[in-house]
């Protein structure tokens, strides 16, 4: 099965990596959100899925008919049964970053410089998340068969894409990055990640407190990655990271007891996602899974201070993003070449 249409090929596996999450959060949820040190496993779960697809996108650009997406979902699948709950999530936290890998490679090679079927794959996760939340607290062990159904079908249709798609071992051909050297390209995008990323966590909203609420703010978080992605094809890559960090911006500071305003700064902040993938995979064109493992690594830089230091007044939390966007701004703006 060779997918063509490049907004097919990014829905498909925005199918799986929707699939993914709900089965990833089901079994968090189901099973270690009332554990006593709860946010050490989610630190564990984050740095396990996170650091290594860096690794993982290194082997799978080197031997390209590695089915990665195929071992992680076995992986997985494999995580359900076992009773050791650290085990456990080790093994489905390495899973998921495989078939995150997977996910990466597909939607990045051989996509005519388009960066919108990456945006939508990754984009859906957020929509996964909040579904696997919601089932796995329900306590209801009859709908583990969602995720596991869920799960298996995607690994099937990793199998047929992967097995018959001629194009995973071309090399991307995006144009985003700026005439400057590999390091500071990797520097500045990693700073931009890391602020995307603990922003995202550590963001004040006093008024999520209902389950409507919750599902609005990952909707928000799922639409504006992969509306970042489409306004990059069609706009540019500069134009969206003016409207997503500065337009963001004042909606962030105001939108702590505002639902609304909140929600149009967490769609927009999101944007920046796409940037710097993008960016990333133009300097490391026949590398697109181990740029997309930088972005992995550079979210796990973030979201890592999150769960030691948060704002502790609206006051602080204000100035911190105000800081933040400084210095993500120009970080981002200079990883990327003159044009639109």
């Amino acid at each position: 099965m060779e997918l063509r249409n490049k907004y097919l090929e990014g829905s498909v596996y925005g199918f799986i990596h929707f699939s993914v999450e709900v089965a990833t959060f089901y079994f968090i949820f189901s099973r270690i959100n009332a554990h006593p040190l709860y946010w050490a496993m989610a630190l564990l779960f984050d740095a396990v899925a996170f650091i290594p697809q860096g690794v993982f996108g290194m082997i799978t650009d080197r031997f390209p008919k590695i089915n990665v997406g195929v071992i992680g979902t076995l992986l997985m699948l494999a995580a359900f049964p076992i009773k050791n709950d650290m085990f456990a999530l080790i093994l489905l936290a390495s899973g998921n970053a495989m078939i995150h890998v997977s996910g990466a490679q597909h939607t990045l090679r051989d996509t005519d410089g388009k960066i919108a079927p990456n945006a939508i794959f990754v984009g859906a996760g957020s929509f996964g998340v909040i579904t696997g939340q919601l089932l796995g607290g329900r306590s209801a062990p009859e709908l583990l068969a969602l995720p596991l159904l869920l799960m298996t079908v995607s690994g099937v249709v990793m199998f047929l894409i992967h097995e018959n798609n001629r194009r995973i071992d071309k090399k991307a051909t995006f144009e985003v990055a700026a005439d400057k050297s590999m390091e500071f390209i990797v520097l500045c995008s990693l700073i931009g990640v890391m602020v995307r990323s603990y922003t995202a966590y550590a963001i004040p909203t006093e008024w999520n407190k209902t389950v409507p609420q919750t599902v609005a703010l990952f909707v928000c978080m799922g639409i504006g990655k992969s509306l970042g992605g489409i306004l990059c094809d069609q706009v540019g890559f500069r134009s969206v990271t003016y409207l997503s960090l500065l337009g963001g911006l004042p909606f962030l500071l105001a939108g702590n007891s505002h639902m609304v305003l909140s929600l149009i700064g967490i769609a927009l902040f999101s944007m920046t996602m796409p940037v710097t993938v993008a960016v990333l995979t133009s300097v490391f064109p026949k590398q697109p899974g181990f740029a997309f493992g930088i972005t992995t690594f550079g979210l796990f830089l973030g979201v890592a201070p999150a769960f030691f230091v948060r704002p502790t007044t609206l006051l602080a939390h204000q100035i911190g993003v105000v800081i933040l966007t400084a210095v993500a701004l120009p970080a981002v703006r200079l990883c990327i070449k003159g044009g639109k």
